[in-house]
């Protein structure tokens, strides 16, 4: 547990951080550590979201007394949400590795213009989103392509899966072998 707290609070350099989850309350406050613990070093999050996501973490981030309108107006923390930016790498149901990469570069560009640390880290969703429509191929290509931009630009990526909304009990280990580090659903991240 302790290790797993340490990954998410100093994930440098370039890791790709994996939890699959079926406690929703466990993973915010898994997103809200990674985050907060960013921001609190003077790097860039940028969060990318599922819609039922949003208010959770960045509540959690405001009753923390981070002035989340402030750090978004900056530029440091930036909210997406994953069902768009799925809609626009995947403009005809089938993803476009080109305009996701673009996509990518430029918003990790943009939050490292307004890292006071110079530093980027990224929460991401849309695997999860694909997970739980059973295109695991689709969640496989989009992980493997994070790789790619977490060696290029030298960030670190943390993916969280939701399992209750999906058909498996389990990560599949094809996913969960294109993270870095996996770690896992075992009680980690009660709210203190």
């Amino acid at each position: 547990m302790a290790a797993n707290t340490e990954l998410l609070v100093d994930p440098h350099p370039c890791r790709h951080i994996v939890y699959p989850y079926n406690d929703e309350e466990k993973a915010v406050n898994a997103v809200f550590l990674f985050a907060g613990s960013g921001l609190s070093k003077g790097e860039s999050v940028v969060l990318i979201m599922a819609d039922f996501h949003c208010q959770p973490i960045t509540g959690r981030l405001a009753t923390a007394g981070y002035n989340v309108l402030a750090l978004q107006a900056r530029g440091q923390l930036e909210c997406l949400q994953a069902e768009r930016m799925l809609s626009e790498i995947m403009p005809d149901g089938k993803l476009n590795p080109v305009l996701f990469k673009e996509g990518a570069r430029r918003l990790i560009s943009r939050a490292r213009d307004s890292s006071p640390s110079g530093k980027v880290r990224v929460f991401g969703e849309m695997v999860s989103l694909l997970l739980a429509r059973d295109k695991v191929e689709a969640a496989e290509e989009l992980e493997t392509l994070w790789n790619e931009i977490i060696d290029c630009q030298n960030v670190s990526l943390f993916c969280t899966y939701t399992l209750p909304h999906s058909q498996y009990s389990t990560l599949p280990k094809t996913l969960a072998n294109l993270h870095s580090h996996d770690i896992g659903s075992q009680g980690a991240f009660a709210n203190d």
